[in-house]
């Protein structure tokens, strides 16, 4: 699993100053994937709600899709068992989605950079997901 010290860090520092972080978060129809994230969505091709991914997921239960700058449908929608695709911006670490929870079963590797539409194993059936190098 990786270490985000950075974000850490920073999250503390903003919460010292009194700003308040929500684990979950609602993105805005203007959300966008960016950089260092792995972002799973709702839809086929990228589009519709997402969740951007930051660090290995061992069960997606209690994480859910938000709108974002590619469309609304499917927010608020459980990302377990729900994703179609996903595009990876993190350009270190590759994504694998995994068809049991604990990253076991069928799996699908996206690496570094890259973007795909699950197969059919795992369309719509992904319970956890673990980066790698």
């Amino acid at each position: 699993m990786r270490i985000r010290t950075l974000a850490t860090a920073g999250a503390v520092a903003l919460a010292g100053f009194g700003v308040s972080l929500g684990t979950a978060g609602s993105a805005s129809a203007a959300e966008y994937c960016t950089t260092g994230y792995a972002c799973l969505y709702y839809n086929s091709d990228f589009k519709g709600a997402f969740y951007r991914q930051y660090f290995d997921i061992p069960n997606y239960a209690g994480y859910y899709f938000s709108a974002s700058a590619a469309g609304s449908a499917g927010a608020g929608v459980a990302v377990k068992n729900n994703t179609a695709s996903v595009d990876n911006w993190d350009f270190d670490w590759g994504i694998r989605q995994y068809f049991n929870s604990n990253y076991g079963g069928a799996s699908q590797g996206i690496p570094a950079g890259g973007a795909a539409n699950l197969n059919g194993d795992l369309k719509n059936d992904n319970a956890s997901g673990k980066f790698y190098r």
